[in-house]
């Protein structure tokens, strides 16, 4: 009998799999590949809330974690995962030069993360008018490729079936689940937005908001830090650059537009001036929580059921911290964090 049945290897399924993994506790994971959010992610991963210059949820905690973590997933792997950076954000008006000296220098929770310096433009294609602020502690995460060797590594153990998952055909044992022979003392849904038609947390109060990104090859512009204004512009390699994303919570879908990719594009030419060809166009639904706050917990009636979803934009830092936390509920009775339980949306 397994220990775990995960549902979903996004990035929620895959850190609580390496957490499993490591703990020597048994599982398997089912999941069929998708354009989940978790595929179609920058990986970004930075400190500050950009729009408002205000500190993200226990950043400092959450990034040293994520970067511990995915150098274990480097090593365990033999794949470039990690790849730390500055990031500049480029001032939209003088108003904003004036908040962002003011908190880099006032704001004990910014003062980490916020260069109070004003710098010129960091490169000749950009255009920066009115300067540019620098964040520290940011980075990226290569999310596909973490998910794609990943379960590669998951076959090569036998520990993941490629297959939509049927509610229909788990049935609740005693002591134990049962899902097509398969015996599991605990399930854990980690499905991101198809937790909508989910027939146990469905009640949740989840958000769908739909993003998309593109990829782009710009010879010569030789940019080796993040530039964020209304989109932001992330260096791959050899002149490859992603650029992201849009937030759109009316249409709900995965499908890539004309609208949303217009929309990249009009803004990314605010600032780039270099010619450039788009390579490849992605798009995919953010599982976000009203509240801003992750989904985990067990469900009220169906004993060691859990839930690990809700990571919205923030997945890469978000993941690797929750799945600790969970597992720490699951194994060892710790209590979670309320702004986390599920307990907070109880019927």
């Amino acid at each position: 009998m397994l220990d775990y049945l995960i549902i979903g290897q996004g990035l929620a399924g895959s850190c609580l799999a390496h957490k499993l993994y490591k703990e020597n506790k048994s599982f398997k994971i089912i999941d069929i590949v998708s354009n989940s959010a978790s595929f179609v992610s920058s990986g970004m991963y930075n400190p500050v809330v950009l729009k408002r210059f205000t500190p993200v949820w226990n950043a400092e905690i959450e990034i040293d974690k994520l970067r511990k973590e995915f150098t274990e997933f480097e090593d365990l792997l033999q794949v470039k995962l990690v790849y730390n950076s500055n990031l500049y954000r480029i001032f939209a008006n003088e108003d904003e030069v004036k908040t962002w000296k003011k908190k880099s220098v006032r704001n004990e929770n910014l003062k980490p993360f916020l260069d109070p310096e004003i710098y010129d433009s960091i490169n000749p294609n950009i255009i920066a008018n009115f300067g540019m602020g620098r964040v520290y502690k940011a980075g990226k995460i290569f999310v596909r490729e973490l998910l794609r060797e990943f379960r590669k590594f998951l076959h090569n153990e036998n520990r993941i079936i490629d297959d939509i998952f049927d509610f229909n055909q788990l049935t609740n044992e005693i002591n134990h689940y049962e899902y097509k022979g398969i015996k599991a003392k605990k399930v854990v849904f980690c499905d991101g937005y198809a937790l909508k038609y989910n027939p146990f947390f469905s009640y949740l109060p989840m958000e769908g908001v739909k993003g998309e990104t593109m990829v782009i090859h710009a010879n010569g512009l030789g940019l080796t830090d993040i530039v964020k204004a209304k989109v932001f512009i992330m260096p791959m390699e050899k002149d490859y650059y992603y650029i992201g994303a849009t937030y759109h919570y009316r249409e709900v879908n995965d499908e890539i537009s004309e609208e949303g990719q217009s929309e990249l594009i009009n803004n990314l030419n605010k600032f780039l001036t270099i010619d450039y060809k788009i390579i490849k166009k992605f798009a995919g639904i953010r599982p976000t929580v009203v509240d801003r706050r992750p989904l985990l917990g067990e469900h009220s009636e169906h004993k060691n059921m859990f839930i690990f979803n809700g990571l919205g934009s923030r997945g890469v830092m978000l993941a690797p911290i929750m799945a600790e936390e969970l597992f720490d509920y699951m194994e060892n009775g710790k209590e979670l964090m309320s702004e986390v339980n599920i307990n907070r949306f109880n019927l």
